[in-house]
């Protein structure tokens, strides 16, 4: 009998990497995409290629449950992001009052118990996969209370493990830096060219190691492993441990362009003039990793050498890989990013 994987936000990095991989992979299983918007170009891409699209909307629990159904297997996340932007329009609208990151949480937060609750309705269901973040307030104990996109998601994982419907049913996995952001975000990374020279100010300290992950050939991979291991597990999703020095290092190395490091971007010297009150999220959350490290040793959360001592092998490309195949130009071509 084939088994039906559905997977939530299809469209996007997360959920397009994890049907990739299946693809690829376990071409004898279904697959059934969700999305909020089935018509777009993405969605129609996915249709093409045999998977079965349905829309569906996380704050939508009848749409979302009725998505879920038949479901052997579920992989899902929640989408800060895209709910930070709605959020923010909804500030400047004078709709909502600061922290915009609180609202934002309560969101998430809202989607993540409907994903359980949804999913939990169906007793054929073996495995729901969700992609989490560490529990910052609970690791800091309290130092940092600010870090609602890991929080939500963190808090979002525990009601998941509580439900009695989803006993024995539920692993995560805890999401490393993307790889992918140094394009995405530059700003954070203080990135500009002067002098045909790249000027890299990192956030955090450049000898602090960071858990760097390439969603798109490694989440797969994860995603599979958590289907085969026993639940409840919980695994750090990393390709490769590197600090930012050696990070920019192999970058010159597969650019070929000079770069130099400057003392690190203080995020916090902008958190008195942001009135949405998300400069002191993301400082928090840099001030977080460079005091306790990404997980804070976190005991229930696994590194992949303690899974594959386990018997469980997954993926990991090196940053290298990354690097060669993604294109700088539009980066490096950026003022201040």
């Amino acid at each position: 009998m084939s088994k039906l994987l559905v997977v939530v936000g299809a469209t996007g990095t997360q959920g397009g990497a994890v049907i990739r991989w299946f693809q690829q992979h376990e071409p004898e299983w279904s697959i059934r995409a969700l999305t909020r918007t089935h018509s777009s170009a993405s969605a129609l891409a996915l249709r093409g290629s045999g998977v079965e699209v349905v829309q569906a909307d996380l704050c939508d629990l009848a749409s979302l449950q009725a998505a879920f159904r038949g479901a052997h297997y579920i992989f899902a996340f929640t989408d800060f992001a895209a709910l930070m932007k709605d959020a923010v329009l909804r500030f400047h609208a004078g709709e909502i009052v600061a922290p915009v990151g609180l609202e934002t949480y309560k969101m998430e937060l809202r989607q993540g118990r409907n994903i359980a609750l949804a999913a939990a309705a169906w007793p054929e269901l073996e495995r729901l996969v969700f992609s989490s973040a560490p529990a910052v307030k609970r690791l800091s104990k309290g130092r940092y209370e600010h870090v609602w996109h890991f929080d939500a998601k963190a808090d979002a994982l525990e009601f998941m493990l509580g439900s009695e419907g989803l006993r024995g049913k539920v692993s995560s996995v805890v999401m490393g830096v993307f790889v992918g952001n140094v394009v995405k975000i530059p700003h954070l990374w203080g990135m500009k060219l002067q002098d045909d020279v790249a000027v890299w100010s990192p956030p955090m300290p450049a000898d602090l190691m960071i858990p760097w992950l390439d969603v798109e050939k490694d989440l797969g991979s994860f995603v599979a492993a958590l289907f085969r291991a026993p639940a409840p597990t919980q695994v750090l999703c990393v390709s490769e441990w590197l600090s930012e020095r050696q990070w920019l290092g192999q970058w010159t190395r597969a650019t070929g362009i000079p770069s130099r490091l400057e003392p690190e971007l203080s995020l916090h010297d902008h958190v008195d003039h942001d009135p949405t009150g998300l400069s002191r999220q993301f400082s928090e959350t840099m001030k977080y990793i460079e005091d306790f490290g990404y997980t804070c040793g976190d005991p229930d959360v696994l590194v992949p050498e303690e899974f594959e001592e386990r018997g469980i092998s997954v993926q990991r490309t090196k940053v290298a890989d990354y690097l060669a195949r993604e294109d700088w130009s539009e980066v490096m071509g950026k003022e201040g990013g």
